[in-house]
């Protein structure tokens, strides 16, 4: 996947996972009784939405920058080792 590609997916998951915490706060705020009744859990729940998307994105890119980093170093030129016979 190039970055572009990468991008746009995070950017759809964050907008669902934002759309998802608005939804749910709005309904706090216009007094929707079961989520009036649940205040602490909303506001988590909400909380929690976008906060996944983020820390799956970090997970992402570090995961990525690592396999990179690995590819991208290149082994050690082999030393030519001598081998001469101890003459006693």
């Amino acid at each position: 996947m190039n970055v572009g590609g990468w991008l746009k997916a995070r950017s759809v998951e964050l907008g669902a996972s934002l759309c998802t915490a608005a939804v749910l706060i709005a309904g706090l705020a216009i007094g929707v009784p079961f989520l009036r009744a649940r205040i602490p859990e909303t506001i988590l729940y909400s909380f929690c939405c976008v906060s996944a998307v983020l820390l799956r994105a970090a997970i992402d890119l570090a995961v990525r920058g690592t396999a990179f980093a690995a590819r991208s170093v290149r082994p050690a030129p082999q030393v030519a080792t001598r081998l001469e016979p101890s003459g006693a």
